[in-house]
């Protein structure tokens, strides 16, 4: 069954399926092979059945109803009431008392909630293993890594037991598992959606992101749920105009980085296939002009090798000293190890983002969105487990500088590696060009038919 958003509803309004069809379909689905390590919770099928069959009464409310009969699923570090929200971790376990503004906004435009998916532990992490409910399976190759650290998110999304669903991106989160998964990642610049009703990895620019086989229905669900929040003190006070800047008459102005500053760890492979990534975005006219990254990645390394990783500290490190057996060794050695850093280390840093943010504002002028590789190669299960701590920050090259800098990002699929694994590339932007990436991310699946790996595991989903 094909639970893409527009198909989804277009099937509604022609009477072909109802939402509690839907809701039946998935629920069986959950304890397919497919789904092993995606699920850290589920909502109560009798819970879900229900609220399915009240929407098959209102089918003459879809055109108010934006999300009409979509299911989705939501992030283990993201709050929905009376269910419970371990971050991936266990003794963490506790029963949310409200829902997110973000996950209750989508609930009342008609989607349906199906539970809670498996995270890198407290969302340290882009790579998906570092969690004790097991690994998210990847759905073209289980011997790779799904990418994290919302690992189960995406693979919900590619294996179609969601039409969409909610990660976390803090570093790469929202990105990554788009990547290793071959599903689209749509992360608004932060602020765009509330941060109230989840457990922060670093306050200061989380954000909520999706997971959608389409960029278009990515958007339109962004759309729908992107609003200030009165009451959420990271939500900007002129948030209105965001989301009317259109793409320019023009054709698009797009920069990549100089070769030399590009790095994909020894792949020959993965080099290639940005390579072609690259043709396909001149065969549509488009500029792309080599310039400088180093100001980007310049931000990388405050995020796990920095004192922004000091942020984790104020989320969970209360609760990491009370349970002095509790958290996966990895990042609890993470987040205590951040004490090392001073006041004075992270005001250096908040200096750094700025002076860098203020030497982009020309670049932002000249060029519409920047193209850069999701990540520089794709990561076995073993290779992570050789060197966890490489690999993880080999993971974020791409991604870690985004959030600090307000960008907003699109991660789509590009190909598929010889390991059947999915390659995607990622389009950036500052904070109001959202649109405008969707358009480019568009035009540029478009440009490059559906790789045959990617569309027998659509295929599977849509008939199971």
């Amino acid at each position: 069954m094909n639970l893409a958003p527009r198909h989804l509803r277009a099937a509604y309004r022609r009477g072909e399926l109802k939402p509690s069809d839907v809701a039946a379909h998935v629920l069986s689905r959950l304890d397919d092979a497919d789904q092993s390590g995606v699920w850290i919770s589920t909502a109560n099928p009798e819970s879900v059945m229900a609220t399915a069959c009240a929407l098959d009464a209102r089918i003459g409310e879809i055109g108010e109803l934006p999300l009409y009969g979509l299911v989705f699923s939501v992030k283990d570090c993201i709050d929905v009431a009376d269910e419970q929200t371990t971050s991936a971790c266990p003794e963490f376990a506790h029963t949310a008392k409200d829902t997110s503004p973000v996950v209750a906004d989508a609930i009342a435009a008609g989607a349906i909630y199906l539970g809670k998916t498996n995270m890198d532990q407290f969302a340290t992490g882009l790579v998906g293993v570092r969690s004790p409910y097991g690994i998210a399976r990847n759905p073209h190759n289980p011997d790779y890594i799904p990418g994290g650290s919302s690992s189960g998110a995406a693979v919900s999304v590619a294996t179609g037991t969601s039409s969409f669903a909610f990660g976390t991106d803090t570093g790469g989160s929202g990105r990554v598992p788009a990547s290793y998964c071959g599903v689209t990642g749509f992360k608004p610049a932060p602020g765009a959606f509330s941060q109230r009703g989840m457990v922060y990895a670093c306050r200061s620019f989380d954000t909520i992101s999706l997971y959608t086989r389409d960029p278009r229905d990515g958007h339109e669900i962004y759309r729908v749920l992107a609003r200030r929040d009165v009451e959420d003190c990271f939500s900007p006070v002129d948030f209105a105009g965001w989301t009317e800047q259109a793409s320019p008459a023009r054709p698009l102005n797009i920069a990549t980085p100089r070769p030399d500053q590009l790095r994909f760890f020894g792949n020959a492979e993965t080099e290639a296939l940005f390579g072609d990534g690259l043709r396909k975005l001149r065969q549509l006219d488009l500029s792309v002009a080599l310039v400088d990254f180093a100001p980007f990645i310049s931000v990388n390394d405050l995020m796990f090798f920095g004192p922004f990783l000091a942020e984790r500290d104020v989320s969970v490190g209360a609760f990491l000293d009370a349970n002095p057996e509790a958290g996966v060794k990895i990042v609890r050695d993470l987040v205590i190890g951040s004490r090392k850093f001073t006041a004075a280390d992270a005001y250096r840093a908040l200096y750094k983002v700025k002076e860098v943010q203020r030497s982009l504002r020309d670049f932002w002028q000249v060029h519409d969105a920047l193209v850069v590789p999701t990540v520089g190669t794709v990561l076995s299960i073993d290779d992570v487990a050789r060197d966890p701590l490489t690999a993880n920050f080999n993971n974020g090259y791409y991604t870690n500088y985004a959030n600090p800098l307000g960008l907003a990002a699109i991660a789509v699929p590009n190909a598929v590696t010889v390991a059947g694994v999915p390659y995607g590339i990622t389009f950036l932007a500052p904070a109001g060009r959202e649109r405008l990436l969707t358009d480019l991310a568009c035009a540029f699946m478009g440009a490059s038919a559906e790789p045959e790996h990617l569309r027998r595991v659509a295929i599977r989903a849509e008939t199971s």
